[in-house]
C-alpha cells in the first residue's frame, strides 16, 4: 500500500491517495480542490479510482468532488449523517466561505460506524467520530488513521459550525485515546503525527 498526500485549495487541505500497488486501484480521501491536479496525478501514476471517501462534508474537503466524480465515475462514500451536507451549500459552508454553490449529487454509498470499504485486499474501516460535524469519521487502513478535522497534530478541529458539538468531540477523542496500538495519524490539515505522540502531548487526549 502506498499513501500520497497533496495539499490543495485555499484552506491547505490534505487530499490523500490510498493506492494498492499490486493493482493500481486507488481511493481518494477528501478531494479538497483543484480537480485538474487530482486527475493529472491519477493519470501520472496510472491509477484506477475505485472510491471517493469524505471524512466529513465541509466545502474545503470537497470542492473538487463533483468534477472528480464526473471524470472518473467513482462513487462517493460518506457517513449517513453527512449525506444532507453534501448536497446543501449552506450546510457544507460552500456558500458562506467559498461564495460558491456547486451542485452536488447525493452520495452513492452511505456509511455507518464499523463499516468496511474494500479495495482488493486492502480494508478501510470506518469509525464514527462526531463532534466536528455529526457525521465526521476516521478511516483506519492498516496502521494508519485518517482523522479529517477530528484530530490534528497537537490540536483538534473546531466544533462551532453546524453539527459541531464539544462534548461529542471529546467522546470521540476518548475513543481514539483508548486505542493501545500505534497508528500514524493523517489529519485533514497540517502535518502527520503518531497516536502515541498525541496521547502524550495533545491536551485534548489526556
Amino acid at each position: 500500500m502506498k499513501i500520497l498526500t497533496y495539499i490543495l485549495g485555499n484552506m491547505q487541505t490534505n487530499c490523500y491517495f490510498i493506492i494498492n500497488e499490486e493493482t493500481n486501484n486507488a481511493v481518494i480521501i477528501d478531494p479538497a480542490a483543484e480537480c485538474k491536479k487530482i486527475v493529472d496525478k491519477l493519470i501520472d501514476h496510472n491509477l484506477n479510482l475505485k472510491y471517493i471517501i469524505l471524512t466529513h462534508a465541509h466545502f474545503d474537503h470537497m470542492m473538487a468532488l463533483e468534477e472528480l466524480r464526473d471524470k472518473t465515475n467513482a462513487p462517493l462514500c460518506v457517513h449517513k449523517y453527512e449525506a444532507d451536507a453534501v448536497t446543501d451549500p449552506n450546510l457544507n459552508y460552500m456558500k458562506m466561505f467559498a461564495n460558491k454553490s456547486i451542485k452536488m449529487d447525493p452520495p452513492e454509498i452511505i456509511l455507518n460506524d464499523g463499516d468496511k470499504i474494500k479495495i482488493d485486499k486492502l480494508e478501510i474501516k470506518v469509525m464514527h467520530t462526531p463532534g466536528h460535524t455529526q457525521g465526521s469519521v476516521c478511516y483506519f487502513i492498516k496502521n494508519n488513521i485518517f482523522t479529517g478535522d477530528t484530530l490534528f497534530k497537537d490540536d483538534i478541529g473546531r466544533y462551532d459550525l453546524h453539527g459541531g458539538d464539544y462534548a461529542q468531540l471529546m467522546d470521540s477523542l476518548k475513543k481514539l485515546a483508548s486505542i493501545e496500538t500505534e497508528y500514524k495519524i493523517y489529519p485533514g490539515h497540517g502535518s502527520s503525527s503518531w497516536l502515541t505522540h498525541e496521547k502524550k502531548h495533545n491536551i485534548y487526549l489526556h
